[in-house]
């Protein structure tokens, strides 16, 4: 599965990372992505630096405007994180951790394009992700 810094930068075409993420985007959208992945995608789109209009962000979703697409986070991994959050000092990224434990859960891998969520999938959640950028 990919998490939302793979899914801007391959629906992105100007996006600098647009190359590497969008074969991993145009395979998700045969197979499924974490709703929260879709959600904070679409308030990625819709604002700076993006600022896509309500329509756009419709229409470049509509893969996964199936709920065989879409896998929900269990609410097990909420009660983890409500549990833990504290002791792990989670702030903004309680989000990628969701997403890290919602793939946890469902035994499918993370491919991202984020260094803390590598690091946070692997270390919290038990996770071997990918991460698409050189690792220098």
């Amino acid at each position: 599965m990919i998490d939302t810094s793979v899914m801007v930068a391959g629906l992105v075409t100007n996006h600098e990372f647009h190359a590497l993420a969008r074969p991993h985007v145009s395979a998700a959208a045969r197979s499924q992505v974490p709703a929260i992945v879709l959600a904070e995608t679409w308030a990625a789109l819709r604002r700076a630096p993006w600022n896509l209009d309500a329509r756009t962000v419709e229409t470049t979703l509509a893969p996964w405007c199936d709920s065989r697409r879409i896998v929900a986070t269990p609410a097990s991994a909420y009660v983890e994180i409500l549990r833990t959050g504290r002791s792990l000092n989670l702030g903004g990224n309680v989000h990628d951790l969701l997403i890290a434990l919602t793939c946890r859960d469902h035994a499918l891998p993370l491919v991202t394009l984020d260094r803390r969520q590598s690091t946070l999938a692997a270390q919290l959640a038990g996770l071997d992700a990918t991460l698409l950028l050189p690792t220098g």
